[in-house]
């Protein structure tokens, strides 16, 4: 009996983790169950996709906004491909984060990548969204209102 209590426990634990991250899904999208390890997960009809992902800030003294910005845009840029073009600030129930749009071409298509940093103690949310740029760069300014309904 005791073991089925400790089991129950850790279950119900589970379950108000998994599903503690909520952003107000942007108009026009679906948001999915299968998340493939995000924590939220939205797509389009025309394969646009908004995520949010949770990693541990171990070192919270260093593990800045500032720092995890640069991170990102250096490993956008120098170890992935993309081109920089533009960044901003938003703030969330969260926190204050901060954006930064990219853009590459794939295989003669060009593609949009947004991706919004908010750094929260010891929680770092990413925030991602991207598709072709034909059809994704309608979507941006809806993009960053759901940023800044991170909860």
């Amino acid at each position: 009996m005791k073991t089925i209590r400790c089991i129950l426990a850790l279950a119900a634990a589970f379950l108000l983790l998994a599903g503690c991250v909520s952003l107000k899904t942007p108009v026009g999208y679906a948001e999915t169950s299968h998340t493939g390890g995000y924590a939220y997960k939205a797509i389009s009809t025309d394969a646009s996709v908004i995520t949010v992902a949770e990693y541990e800030n171990e070192d919270e003294d260093m593990g800045s906004l500032d720092y995890w910005t640069q991170a990102a845009r250096k490993q956008m840029t120098l170890s992935r491909g993309y081109i920089f073009e533009e960044e901003g600030d938003f703030s969330c129930p969260q926190g204050s984060g901060h954006w930064m749009r990219f853009a590459r071409k794939y295989r003669g298509t060009d593609y949009l990548y947004l991706l919004g940093i908010v750094v929260d103690g010891s929680t770092i949310y990413a925030l991602e969204a991207g598709g072709e740029k034909a059809v994704f760069e309608k979507d941006l300014p809806f993009m960053l209102k759901a940023f800044a309904t991170l909860n």
